[in-house]
């Protein structure tokens, strides 16, 4: 399976740099950063052409913000077995899908559900938890 972050500025880098300090570098991981000055046919026909240079393999593609650039040009891509989209990409379900993929018995539609539930369950309120609010 192959990884695709696409997001605005340089985010998807330094999520990327994040993640291999923790658990060691990553094969089959693709970053599309978009950048003021690039157009969206520009950023559109670079996950294209990962997804065809990968076309035996499924993808996972992460985006920053669902209704953002990123996000609506991943749609397009979007095909049950072989393309997923996750929008709201944050360190957390970026490790869980990093982890997930290496049992080659997960499905692209397990990764992408569980990796989907490890971003939403990481975000806490540190307040809340410790009851000071």
């Amino acid at each position: 399976m192959v990884i695709v972050i696409l997001t605005h500025g340089m985010f998807g880098e330094e999520l990327l740099h994040a993640a291999e300090m923790i658990i060691g570098r990553q094969d089959k991981v693709e970053v599309i950063s978009i950048q003021g000055g690039v157009s969206m046919n520009d950023a559109s026909l670079k996950l294209e052409d990962i997804l065809k240079q990968y076309k035996m393999e499924c993808c996972l593609v992460f985006t920053d913000m669902f209704g953002g650039s990123p996000s609506n040009i991943s749609m397009a891509y979007l095909d049950k077995d072989m393309v997923e989209v996750i929008s709201g990409v944050n360190l957390p379900m970026l490790l869980k899908a990093f982890t997930m993929r290496m049992d080659s018995s997960n499905t692209l539609d397990q990764i992408a559900k569980e990796s989907a539930a490890a971003g939403r369950n990481s975000i806490k309120v540190a307040g809340e938890l410790l009851n000071t609010k």
